[in-house]
């Protein structure tokens, strides 16, 4: 009998790995998860400071962490930068997740300084009476290929890839005692990003960098919060007050800026300790070996496989058949029959919602050719109202102001505001052009004085974003009595 117990333990267990990859630093925790308990067999916290791609970064934390952790057989689920993520708030008048798939790509299109033939695009639906609000994130898929392919070179293939610090709000929604609105911030020594909770859902992500040049850094983390906050309220039409800010990461680089945080916005604030609020325990490791702040977002992504919460996910090709029996072949063994029972009974369901589903697929068929006439009423001909309506976008997106790649790591929000931040309110400038480019950008613009161009090439030279600032020409429009003028700027 002890024997028979031993088997079934051992072919119910398994480890999970969980790894939060970021620019400044990696985490790893290795859970041993099993019919008796739950625990932490290993965790390594890996400080980054020379590599700034992701393969640099990857290569050199998983050469440490696979030296002093055995995670040969585990379950990855891992993070992706939050900054490389595009997140958008979408309003849509449906709930099925799979009409919501299809016109995903239509919605973000118009919205995105991407192709979006080039992105992964994950979704959560937040709770609503009639339209389904939607949380959305995109990613580019070269991207999200470099990494796994780096990971793979480490024998590491993530069943989820999910976005920084996501891991960590789901679990303090779904598992910990918090209250239904609060903010959380992932802090990191240069990037951060805020979640936004209400009524227990995380509605609004924003990541940024913090700007130090003219204000400290925790100054910069507090203006963020307070403009995610004022855009959270204009996007969803309501007053939101936060009960608390809970907070972790890396952190800002100074001492106590939680105190000043909470001093600034007026908000309380705490930190997370998600190992204080479950069962599971540490083993083989001393007390005081674990930090919170660096390790719970890489507890929280082993979490979200050990509970089976629901999270984004932007790896997309994990789930093949063979992979699948490969990684649970004991479990499925154990469990064959009780399934072979399950799937007797439900075959008949299967071939009824065939039915069903093929009869929702041609009324979409329907309302796709009718969304295509009422958006192109010239075009007489349909053929194939799919392909036909991509080949409008993109030509409408052909003379549209921003044309060609953007560089992959500033947005033209970003820039404009920028430019609005640095330019004085008092030197009066018209600006009539804005081109951006892969490597620069161009602003055309008229002001006052000569003496005024000279201002704007100074204040512009500040910028984290600009590398150089140059003043291309300046001349008098006689007729406006106005100087007119170019500026190239490298990025």
């Amino acid at each position: 009998m002890k024997k028979l117990q031993n088997i079934l333990l051992n072919a119910t267990s398994k480890k999970i790995l969980g790894l939060d990859i970021r620019y400044d630093s990696v985490s790893a925790v290795l859970v041993k998860n099993n019919i008796k308990e739950n625990f932490i067999e290993a965790h390594e916290y890996v400080p980054i400071s020379d590599q700034k791609d992701i393969e640099s970064i990857i290569s050199y934390s998983l050469d440490i962490i696979t030296k002093k952790m055995d995670i040969t057989g585990s379950v990855c689920i891992a993070s992706f930068p939050s900054d490389q993520i595009s997140y958008r708030n979408i309003q849509v008048p449906f709930k099925n997740r799979k009409k919501i798939r299809q016109i995903l790509p239509f919605e973000l299109e118009t919205t995105l300084p991407f192709k979006v033939d080039d992105l992964v695009i994950d979704f959560n639906s937040l709770t609503s009476d009639d339209n389904t609000d939607l949380i959305v994130a995109a990613v580019e898929k070269a991207g999200i290929q470099l990494y796994l392919n780096k990971l793979k070179s480490f024998n590491v293939n993530p069943k989820i890839i999910t976005v920084g610090g996501s891991a960590a709000v789901l679990c303090l929604t779904e598992l910990a005692d918090t209250p239904d609105n609060f903010l959380f911030v992932d802090t990191g020594n240069e990037k951060c990003a805020v979640f936004i909770v209400r009524s227990g859902q995380v509605y609004y992500i924003r990541s940024f960098r913090l700007n130090s040049i003219d204000t400290s850094k925790i100054e910069s983390l507090c203006l963020n919060i307070k403009q995610a906050i004022s855009t959270f309220e204009e996007i969803f039409h309501l007053d939101f007050q936060p009960d608390v800010i809970i907070t972790t990461g890396n952190s800002i680089g100074e001492t106590g800026f939680e105190r000043n945080m909470e001093s600034i916005l007026g908000i309380s604030v705490k930190q997370t300790n998600l190992v204080a609020g479950t069962s599971v325990q540490i083993k083989n490791h001393p007390g005081n070996s674990w930090k919170p702040e660096r390790m719970d977002n890489a507890f929280a992504l082993s979490l979200v496989e050990l509970k089976g919460l629901n999270s984004l996910n932007f790896n997309k090709d994990y789930f093949s058949l063979k992979k699948y029996w490969e990684e649970n072949k004991n479990a499925l063994i154990i469990t064959g029959f009780l399934a072979g029972v399950v799937l007797a009974t439900s075959f008949s369901n299967v071939i009824v919602n065939t039915y069903l589903m093929n009869k929702k697929l041609s009324s979409i068929e329907h309302k796709i050719t009718d969304l295509f006439k009422t958006t192109f009423p010239d075009v007489k001909n349909i053929v194939d109202p799919l392909h036909q309506m991509r080949v409008g976008i993109q030509k409408a997106k052909k003379s549209s102001l921003f044309q060609g790649e953007t560089h992959r790591d500033i947005r033209a929000i970003d820039i404009f505001y920028e430019i609005s931040r640095l330019i004085p309110e008092e030197i009066d400038v018209e600006v009539t052009k804005f081109v951006f480019g892969f490597e620069d950008l161009m602003i055309v613009g008229n002001t006052d004085t000569f003496n005024s161009v000279n201002k704007i090439k100074s204040k512009l030279e500040q910028a984290d974003f600009f590398k150089k600032v140059i003043i291309g020409s300046a001349n008098i429009d006689k007729a406006e009595n106005r100087v007119r003028f170019k500026l190239q700027i490298k990025l």
